[in-house]
């Protein structure tokens, strides 16, 4: 599979799908990290689909906008 599989893959996958498998990522990552590291991560990610759920999210220009982009 290449890369651009992947990306197509991923595109398709519906919300829901993509959240699960970005904590599973997390998850990952994390048990090698300390408690406090591991509360600071699941605390910006529960904050995050907090947002989502609000509508309160940045879109694709705003963010190239903020980081200097075009």
């Amino acid at each position: 599979m290449t890369a651009q599989n992947v990306l197509e893959s991923v595109a398709k996958m519906p919300y829901e799908d993509w959240v699960t498998i970005q904590n599973g990522i997390a998850d990952m990552m994390v048990a090698e990290m300390s408690p406090q590291e591991i509360e600071e991560i699941r605390a910006a990610l529960a904050e995050a689909d907090a947002e989502i759920e609000r509508g309160d999210v940045v879109t694709l220009e705003q963010a190239r906008k903020q980081v200097g982009l075009p």
